[in-house]
């Protein structure tokens, strides 16, 4: 079976994404991790009480950490999802201290 973008479901693991994208800046692998994590990351945000537009801005900068440090990713360490979600955290946790 495939999936829209013409691979296998299991082509969206998150760790093969990230993968793709350290080996070769596989553009079509971050729009899938994005569209799967941007909103989920947004909402943990706002969940710690980070304003919508912080979030949103928050999310898109842990994103972009995941597409300039894709090679920093160890599986061994723990999953891309807790991986993005401490990147996310400790964004917000630098953005609290500027201000």
């Amino acid at each position: 079976m495939q999936n829209a973008a013409g691979g296998s479901p299991a082509d969206n693991n998150p760790e093969d994404l990230i993968a793709r994208i350290a080996e070769s800046a596989d553009k079509d692998a971050f729009a899938s991790l994005f569209d799967s994590f941007a909103p989920r990351v947004k909402y943990f945000l706002i969940r710690q009480g980070t304003s919508v537009e912080l979030a949103e801005e928050l999310a898109q900068e842990a994103l972009l950490t995941v597409w300039r440090k894709a090679d920093y990713f160890a599986s061994r360490r723990g999953t891309a999802a807790s991986w993005l979600f401490a990147l996310a955290r400790n964004l917000r946790s630098a953005a609290a201290r500027r201000d």
